[in-house]
C-alpha cells in the first residue's frame, strides 16, 4: 500500500492478521505501529519507509519479523524496544534523527545488518550487554557525523562488514577496532578526511576488501597492508593526493584482484610497479596526469582483465607497453586520454583477447581500416566524440569481428557509412551513427546482420536513403532517423528489413512525400511528427496493414481521406496540431482496434452524425483545441469511450444527448475552456463518471440538480466560473467527491460542503478574507488545501487534524503567531511565500508542525527579528523553497537545514547578489540545489565548493536567472577541474534561460557537459534511448554568439573553442591548452535541435 497517503493503519485487519506475511507501507504519513499488529504472528517483512513514526512501544511489534524497514522517519533515538524481536535479521534505520548511538542487548543472536546510515550520530555508546557480544554481519554507518573513532568503539561487537563513509573522520585511534582483528573483512572509510592509512586498519588481519577513496591520503607505509595482505581483494586508494603507485605498501598484496587509484596524481608507472599483481584482475588509473606508457607497464599483472586509463593527458604509449597483459586483457577504456590525435594502433594490436574498447571523447581525426583486426573477440567499440571525418571500408568485418555486438560512432563528423563494414556481423545488436553528417545512405550500407535490433542515424544530415541500404536484418525492431533533412519517406527502401515489431522513428524532417512502394507487415509503429506532410493519399498506409501505432502530429493535413487509415491493427493514432478543418464520415473506417484518437489543436467546426461509429474499440479521444460547437447525438455510437477531452472548443451548451451512448463506459470528461453557461438536471447521462472539469466557462447560475446523475463523481473541477449556488444542495449528490476545484469562482466566504470525503479542496484566487471552524465541518477528512491569492489577513482559523498540504500563498496576512498553525498538527507541506504584507513572524510559529517536510516560504527583512534560521530550525524539512525579498543572501540559510534536506531553491526577484558562503553550512546526502528567477549575474568563486565536500551528490539547476559569465571557480575554487573531474556536480549542471555570451570564458562548459555525460551518468554504457534522453538534458544549455550582424544561440554541448585566440591563460581554470587544440575555431558546429524537456 505505497504511497496512499495513509494516516493510520488502526481499524479491522479480520483474518489478515493471521495470515499476513509481507507488508509494504512506505510513503505514507503514518504516524505510529498500532498495537494491534503485535497480533500478526505471520508477519515476517514490514516496510514502513518514509513515514512520520517518531517512537514506539513493544507492545506494538510483530513477535516474528525478520526484516523490518523504518527508513526515513523521524525516529530521535534508536528503538530499545527492537531488542524483544528474536527472529529479527535484517534492520533498516537509515535517514532518521539519530544524534548517538547505543544498540541494545537484542534477544535476536544474529543479525544480518542493521543500517543506521544518512543519520547525525556524533558518538557511538558500547553497548550494554549480558556477558556476549552482539553479531552484526553488516553495519552500516555511512554519512554520520562521527568525527573520530576512538579506542574500543566496536566492543562487543562481533561484526564482518562495516561501512563509516561520509562522517568527517579525522582521527582513528589505534584501537578503535579491537576485538575486531580476527573478526572484520569489509571496510569502507570513504569520504573522509584521513591523512593516511590509519594503524588500526593495519591490524585488521582478515580484511578482505578496504575502501579509502576521497580521503587525503599522500603516503603509505610499506608495511601498511602486512597484516591483511594475504586476503585482500578490493582495494579502493582513489581521489586520494597519491603522486605514484605505492609499490612498498601493494608489494605482498599478491592475491588482490581489485585496485582503484583512480583520481589521484600519479604521473608515471614505472616497469615493475604491477610485479606483485599476480592474480589482479581489475586496474583502475582514470584521471591521473599520466602522460606516457613505457614498454612492459603492466608487466607482472598477467590476470588482468580490466584496465582504465580514461581522463589522462596520453602522449606516447609505447608499442609494447601492454606486454605483459595481451592475453588476459578484456576490458580497456580509454575514454578523454589522449593528448594527442594519433591513434594509437601499434600498442593496442597486441591485446588479441579484447572484448570491450572505449575510445570515446579522444581526439582522433584518421583510423587505418586493419586498426581492430587484431581484435578478434571483440564485443563492443566506442568511437563517439571524436574528430573522424572519415572511416576507411571494411574496418569491421564478420571474418574478423565475429563476436561484435554494439558499436558506437556518434558525434563524429563522417560524412558516409564506411563500405561493407557492417556485412555479415552475426552478432550485431546496436549501430549508434547519431549526430555525424551523413547524407546519402547508399546501397548496401548495412545489410546481413541477423541480430540487429537498433540503428541511430538521428541528428545527421540524410536527404536521401537509396534502395537496399538496408538488408536482411530480420531481428530489428528501431530504426532511428529522426532530425534528418528526409524529404521524401519511400518505405519500399526499407521494406525488406525489420523483425515482427519493427519501429521507425522520421520525426523532425521535412517530409511531404511518403512513398508505401512494397509490403511492410512487420512495421508497427512509425513516427512522422513534426514533418511537413500536407495530403496523404488514400493508400499511404496500404503497405503497412500491422501498424499499431501511427504519430502525425505537427504536421499541415488538412483533409482525412476515405481509406486513408485502413489499419485493422492500429491502437493509437495522433493527428494533433494539423489543420484539420472537418472529418469525413469514413475518415476512421477500417480502424477496428483503435484505442487512443487525438485530434487535438486542430481546426475542426463539427464532426459527422456516427463519425467514430466504426471504432468500436475506442476508449481515448481527444478534441480540445478545435472550434467544435456542438456535437451529433449519435457521434459516439458503439464506442466504449473511457476518456473525452473537449476542451477549448466552441461549446455553449453540454452535448448531453451525445454521451448518452457512452454513459456507462465514459469515466474522465474534460469540457474546460468553453462557453457553457447553463447546467440543468440532464446534463450528464454518465452515470459512472469519476472525473469532470468545467473550469473557465461561464456558468453563473448552478440549479441544486445539477450534478444528480454524478453519484460516483471522485473529481470535480469549477473553477473560473463566477458561480451563485447553494452549495450544501448542490453537492449533496456528490457524497463520494474526493477533489474540487473551487479558484477563481468570485466566492467571498468558503462555502458550507457537505462532503465529508473530501481530500482536496482549492479555493484560490477568490475574494475570501477568513475562515471559520463551521465552513469547513462536514471536511474532516481534508488532506490538501489551497487558498492562494485570497484576501485572508490572518490565518486560516480552523482546525483540520488530517491536513497535509496547506497553501496561503499571495494573501494580505499580517501576522504568522504561535497559535497559526495550531489547527494543523499533521500538517507535511505549506507554502507561505508572496506575504508582502506580514509584518509579524514569530520565531515559534512553525515549531508545532513537527512533521513538515515540503516548505514554501520568503524572508520578511520588514518583520522585526526575523531570523528563517530561528524559524526553520529543529523541523524534518526535505524540500525547501525561499523568495529572498532581499537584494543580497549571505548568513540567512545558515545552520539552518538537517542533513535530510533533498532540494533546496533559492528564487527572487529582487536577489542580485549571493555571497561565497551562502551554503557553506550544508551537509548531507543527495541535494538538488536551485538558483531561479532572480537578478544575479555573476557567481562568486568557491561558491558550491564546501557543498561538494559536504554533499554525497550535488546537482546544480542555475536555470533562468540574469548569469552572462560562468567560471569553474564558482564550483572548483582554485582547482583545475579537468583534474577533479565532473563528479564534484555528479547529479548535472544546467544553466539554460541565462543570458551567457559564447566566448572563452565559457568554453570550459562544453567539454564540461561531455565529459559529465561519460563520467558521472555512464553514457557509454545507457541503452540508445536512455542516452539520447541524458544528451537532450545537456543540450538544453546554451550560450549566445553575438556579431554585428546577428545574434544566434548556439547549444553547448557542441560548441568549441570559439576563436583561436582563447588561451588557457585567458580561462578561468582547467587544462586549456588540452582544449585549445582538442577543438578547432567553429569547424561547422553541429548544432542539436532540442525538444522542450
Amino acid at each position: 500500500m505505497h504511497s496512499n497517503h495513509l494516516t493510520t493503519l488502526d481499524g479491522d485487519w479480520g483474518h489478515l492478521k493471521d495470515t499476513l506475511t509481507n507488508a509494504f507501507f512506505g510513503d505514507n504519513s503514518i504516524i505510529e505501529i498500532p498495537k494491534i499488529f503485535s497480533t500478526f504472528e505471520s508477519l515476517v517483512w514490514l516496510n514502513l519507509d518514509n513515514n512520520n513514526i517518531e517512537e514506539f512501544s513493544e507492545g506494538s511489534l510483530p513477535p516474528n519479523i525478520h526484516t523490518l524497514s523504518l527508513n526515513n522517519n523521524l525516529l530521535k533515538h534508536f528503538p530499545s524496544s527492537l531488542k524483544v524481536l528474536k527472529d529479527l535479521l535484517w534492520l533498516y534505520l537509515r535517514g532518521n534523527e539519530f544524534k548517538s548511538l547505543e544498540l541494545p542487548d537484542f534477544l535476536s543472536s544474529d543479525l544480518e545488518l542493521v543500517d543506521v546510515s544518512e543519520n547525525c550520530i556524533e558518538r557511538i555508546k558500547t553497548p550494554k550487554l549480558a556477558n556476549r557480544t552482539l553479531k552484526i554481519k553488516d553495519f552500516n554507518l555511512d554519512s554520520n557525523k562521527l568525527g573520530s573513532l576512538p579506542a574500543g568503539v566496536f566492543d562487543r561487537l562481533e561484526v564482518k562488514r562495516i561501512h563509516l563513509s561520509s562522517n568527517s573522520i579525522k582521527n582513528v585511534d589505534d584501537d578503535a577496532f579491537r576485538g575486531l582483528e580476527d573478526i572484520l573483512e569489509y571496510l569502507n572509510l570513504e569520504n573522509n578526511d584521513l591523512p593516511g592509512v590509519p594503524a588500526a586498519v593495519s591490524k585488521l588481519k582478515k580484511l578482505s576488501y578496504l575502501y579509502l577513496a576521497n580521503n587525503d591520503v599522500k603516503n603509505i607505509s610499506g608495511d601498511a597492508f602486512n597484516e591483511f595482505a594475504d586476503n585482500l581483494r578490493a582495494l579502493s586508494l582513489a581521489t586520494n593526493n597519491l603522486d605514484a603507485v605505492p609499490v612498498a605498501a601493494l608489494s605482498r598484496c599478491q592475491r588482490l584482484l581489485h585496485l582503484n587509484l583512480g583520481y589521484n596524481k600519479i604521473s608515471y608507472i614505472q616497469p615493475g610497479d604491477f610485479e606483485w599483481a599476480e592474480d589482479l584482475e581489475i586496474l583502475l588509473l582514470r584521471n591521473n596526469v599520466l602522460t606516457k606508457l613505457k614498454e612492459k607497464t603492466f608487466k607482472g599483472a598477467s590476470k588482468l582483465k580490466e584496465l582504465s586509463l580514461s581522463f589522462n593527458h596520453l602522449t606516447e604509449l609505447d608499442d609494447n607497453c601492454f606486454t605483459g597483459i595481451e592475453e588476459s586483457l578484456e576490458i580497456l577504456e580509454l575514454s578523454f586520454a589522449f593528448g594527442t590525435d594519433v591513434f594509437p594502433q601499434r600498442a593496442l594490436r597486441p591485446l588479441s583477447s579484447l572484448l570491450w574498447l572505449v575510445l570515446d571523447n579522444n581526439n582522433f581525426q584518421t583510423i587505418d581500416a586493419t586498426a581492430f583486426y587484431s581484435f578478434q573477440q571483440l564485443r563492443y567499440i566506442n568511437l563517439e566524440s571524436n574528430r573522424l571525418h572519415y572511416l576507411p571500408e571494411r574496418i569491421f568485418l564478420s571474418s574478423v569481428h565475429p563476436e561484435l555486438r554494439d558499436v558506437k560512432l556518434g558525434y563524429n563528423f563522417l560524412e558516409a557509412i564506411p563500405d561493407v563494414s557492417f556485412h555479415n556481423l552475426t552478432e550485431l545488436k546496436s549501430l549508434d551513427l547519431t549526430g555525424n553528417r551523413i547524407k546519402i545512405l547508399n546501397s548496401d550500407s548495412i545489410i546481413d546482420c541477423p541480430k540487429l535490433v537498433t540503428i541511430s542515424l538521428a541528428y545527421n544530415r540524410i536527404v536521401k536513403m537509396e534502395r537496399n541500404a538496408f538488408y536482411g536484418l530480420p531481428s530489428l525492431r528501431f530504426l532511428h532517423l529522426e532530425f534528418n533533412k528526409l524529404t521524401v519517406l519511400d518505405l519500399e527502401v526499407i521494406s525488406e528489413i525489420g523483425g515482427p515489431d519493427f519501429a521507425l522513428n522520421v520525426s523532425y524532417n521535412a517530409i511531404s512525400i511518403i512513398n508505401s512502394g512494397g509490403s511492410m507487415n512487420n512495421l508497427t509503429r512509425l513516427d512522422l511528427s513534426f514533418n511537413n506532410i500536407s495530403h496523404l493519399p488514400a493508400d499511404t498506409f496500404h503497405g503497412t496493414p500491422d501498424l499499431k501505432s501511427l504519430d502525425l502530429q505537427s504536421n499541415f493535413i488538412s483533409v482525412l481521406q476515405s481509406g486513408t487509415f485502413t489499419l485493422r491493427h492500429l491502437e493509437t493514432l495522433n493527428l494533433r496540431n494539423n489543420k484539420i478543418e472537418g472529418l469525413r464520415k469514413q475518415s476512421f473506417h477500417g480502424l477496428d482496434l483503435l484505442q487512443q484518437l487525438d485530434l487535438s489543436d486542430n481546426q475542426i467546426a463539427q464532426l459527422s452524425t456516427e463519425q467514430f461509429r466504426n471504432l468500436r474499440n475506442l476508449r481515448i479521444l481527444n478534441l480540445s483545441g478545435n472550434k467544435v460547437r456542438s456535437l451529433p447525438r449519435d457521434v459516439f455510437e458503439r464506442t466504449k469511450l473511457e476518456i473525452l477531452d473537449l476542451s477549448n472548443n466552441k461549446f455553449t451548451v453540454v452535448p448531453s444527448p451525445s454521451f448518452m451512448e457512452v454513459g456507462y463506459t465514459l469515466r474522465d470528461l474534460n469540457l474546460a475552456d468553453n462557453f457553457v453557461d447553463h447546467l440543468d438536471s440532464t446534463a450528464f447521462p454518465t452515470s459512472q463518471l469519476v472525473s469532470l472539469n468545467l473550469a473557465h466557462n461561464r456558468l453563473t447560475i448552478l440549479p441544486d440538480n445539477s450534478f444528480v446523475s454524478l453519484g460516483k463523481l471522485l473529481n470535480l473541477n469549477v473553477s473560473q466560473n463566477v458561480l451563485q449556488a447553494n452549495f450544501k444542495e448542490l453537492f449533496h449528490y456528490l457524497p463520494e467527491l474526493r477533489q474540487l476545484f473551487l479558484a477563481r469562482c468570485g466566492l467571498t466566504n468558503v462555502p458550507v460542503l457537505p462532503l465529508t470525503n473530501l481530500n482536496l479542496l482549492d479555493l484560490s484566487f477568490n475574494r475570501i478574507e477568513s475562515t471559520f471552524d463551521k465552513q469547513f465541518q462536514y471536511l474532516k477528512n481534508l488532506k490538501i488545501l489551497a487558498l492562494v491569492n485570497d484576501s485572508l489577513t490572518s490565518m486560516p482559523n480552523v482546525k483540520l487534524s488530517l491536513l497535509r498540504e496547506l497553501d496561503v500563498s499571495g494573501n494580505p496576512i499580517e501576522e504568522l503567531t504561535k497559535d497559526s498553525f495550531l489547527g494543523y498538527p499533521r500538517l507535511e507541506k505549506l507554502d507561505l511565500r508572496n506575504l508582502n504584507k506580514t509584518r509579524l513572524v514569530d520565531k515559534d510559529c512553525l515549531r508545532v508542525l513537527k512533521y513538515l517536510k515540503h516548505l514554501r516560504i520568503q524572508t520578511w527583512p520588514e518583520a522585526e527579528g526575523f531570523h528563517l534560521r530561528h524559524l526553520l530550525t529543529g523541523l524534518p524539512l526535505r524540500t525547501v523553497e525561499i523568495q529572498v525579498m532581499e537584494h543580497l543572501l549571505k548568513h540567512q540559510i545558515q545552520n539552518v537545514f538537517s542533513k535530510q534536506l533533498r532540494e533546496l531553491t533559492i528564487s527572487g526577484s529582487d536577489l542580485e547578489v549571493i555571497s561565497s558562503d551562502a551554503f557553506s553550512t550544508i551537509e548531507g546526502g543527495e541535494l538538488i540545489l536551485r538558483i531561479k528567477d532572480t537578478r544575479v549575474r555573476r557567481l562568486q568563486s568557491d561558491m558550491f565548493l564546501s557543498l561538494t565536500k559536504r554533499l554525497s551528490q550535488l546537482t546544480l539547476d542555475l536555470r533562468n536567472n540574469h548569469i552572462n559569465e560562468l567560471s569553474p571557480s564558482v564550483i572548483y575554487g582554485n582547482l583545475s577541474w579537468e583534474s577533479v573531474g565532473t563528479n564534484m556536480v555528479a547529479g548535472g549542471l544546467q544553466v539554460s534561460g541565462n543570458p551567457l555570451e559564447c566566448d572563452c570564458e565559457i568554453a570550459w562548459l562544453s567539454l564540461w557537459l561531455r565529459r559529465w555525460l561519460r563520467e558521472s551518468r555512464q553514457i557509454h554504457t545507457a541503452s540508445q534511448s536512455d542516452a539520447r534522453q541524458l544528451r537532450t538534458i545537456a543540450g538544453r544549455a546554451v550560450c549566445t554568439e553575438t556579431t554585428p550582424s546577428y545574434s544566434s544561440d548556439k547549444v553547448l554541448l557542441t560548441l568549441g573553442t570559439p576563436h583561436t585566440a582563447c588561451q588557457a591563460s585567458a580561462l578561468s581554470s582547467g587544462n586549456y591548452e588540452r582544449l585549445a587544440t582538442t577543438w578547432l575555431a567553429i569547424v561547422d558546429i553541429i548544432l542539436l535541435t532540442i525538444v522542450a524537456y
